[in-house]
């Protein structure tokens, strides 16, 4: 028998799925190397409608970029066979990242932090559904174990083959799993990322999902991230916890129970920054039905010292652990673009020195559906510049896409509620 084929899974960070990609052989993955991608990428939904963007559209045939495997995100996938996988970035025929990458626009901010000599770090952590994959039509899945409550160790003990599993497999790629444990409602669970400096844990959060994903399916499962599929249930959250470090040192606190100068600015930006960075923490109409303060996902910009209510929640019990928990980002929302959008924020902050308002005080409402949340996106007069234009202008004509269907389904779609309402009584 001839010695199998060495193959690679490239992935490619997107705007919606998190990762896309193609299986290829590994010798055409190492440099130099002619790979390439379709910029159509960026104007896929989630459901792979095609949008028109200022980078790649109709006008100019949906061109090709060249991949570029990035080497330091190159691991071995030891659950299948002659399998590693790599992290690619698209490049421009000039050499150059493509500006409308995800990834890129991360990496980009980091250039900001390096030269205020502070390196973020970040912590994810996901809730998530997961049903028995046996019915085609997704409204009629079965939820995974028969009760909902928090935290049950029945609960936990029913999932535990499939936890340790992931666990694992996480493990031997140098993602570290943290916690994984039952939430309130029908197969509904949580995992927590150890924090990495903010690209690694955005590379680690977008593949533990992906790999998560892929292991539900091979045993029947499937794992989703939608931020709200039950009316009357939690939402999936994405929280994302923050620090800032200098030379390797915790520098968000002032040594003790107090905000350092930096976490007040930082801190301030991130308020500041959430009415034109809600649209890439909440990409989907499904988003803002998870929103609901009575279920700790906040409407307001606001501030407290270790409280859920408030969408930063400041954690200061010591100086080496001291960070904020943003907790505005749904589960379905891609790594990427959460990191970035908080990034951005902060380093809005840390730049202009801004002020930090009172615990409790709601700094600024928050958009309130998927169209206010382009606008203030597009309005802005920051993110362009912190962001990068192209990128601005390729997300914002996707989430405006995004927008627009929902508007068209709803116009075509006539509602149980109106044949309750009118087809009997009119």
């Amino acid at each position: 028998m001839s010695e199998r084929v060495r193959m690679t899974q490239l992935e490619i960070p997107d705007y919606d799925l998190g990762l896309r990609g193609k299986l290829v052989r590994s010798t055409k993955t190492h440099a130099p190397t002619a790979l390439a991608m379709c910029t159509i990428l960026y104007g896929l939904s989630i459901t792979d409608e095609v949008t028109d963007t200022p980078f790649s559209n109709a006008d100019n045939g949906y061109p090709d970029a060249t991949l570029r495997p990035d080497e330091t995100t190159r691991i071995d996938l030891l659950w299948r066979t002659d399998t590693d996988a790599v992290i690619a970035d698209l490049v421009g025929s000039d050499g150059q990242p493509v500006e409308m990458s995800p990834r890129h626009t991360l990496r980009r901010l980091l250039a900001g932090y390096a030269d205020l000599d502070l390196d973020p770090v970040l912590g994810f952590e996901y809730e998530f559904w997961l049903f028995h994959g046996d019915h085609r039509d997704a409204r009629d899945r079965r939820a995974f174990g028969g009760t909902e409550n928090a935290y049950s160790l029945t609960r936990a003990a029913q999932a535990e083959e499939l936890a340790i599993e992931f666990i694992n497999r996480m493990e031997s790629i140098g993602i570290t799993v943290e916690m994984f444990h039952a939430e309130l409602g029908p197969g509904f669970f949580e995992f927590t990322l150890a924090p990495e400096s903010a690209l690694r844990a955005a590379d680690n959060a977008v593949r533990a999902r992906q790999y998560l994903r892929d292991l539900c399916a091979e045993r029947g499962l499937h794992a989703s991230f939608m931020a709200k599929p039950f009316a009357d249930k939690s939402g999936a959250g994405g929280h994302v916890h923050s620090s800032l470090s200098r030379a390797g040192a915790n520098v968000f606190s002032d040594g003790g129970r107090a905000l350092s100068d930096h976490g007040r600015h930082y801190l301030a930006g991130l308020l500041a920054g959430m009415p034109d960075t809600v649209a890439m923490l909440n990409p989907y109409v499904n988003s803002f039905k998870r929103i609901d303060p009575e279920m700790f996902t906040p409407a307001v910009a606001a501030w407290g010292h270790d409280d859920r209510s408030t969408a930063c929640r400041v954690i200061l019990g010591d100086s080496a652990s001291a960070r904020v928990e943003h907790r505005r980002p749904g589960a379905d929302a891609s790594p990427y673009l959460v990191a970035a959008a908080v990034l951005a924020a902060g380093l809005y902050g840390l730049t202009e020195r801004l002020e930090l308002p009172a615990a409790g005080h709601a700094a600024a409402g928050l958009p309130l559906d998927l169209h206010a949340a382009v606008a203030a996106f597009e309005d802005s007069h920051w993110l362009p510049h912190t962001l990068g234009k192209p990128f601005c202008g390729s997300y914002a004509a996707t989430r405006r896409a995004e927008a627009r269907h929902y508007d068209q389904w709803q116009r075509q779609t006539i509602t149980a509620w109106e044949h309750h309402r009118h087809l009997e009584h009119q």
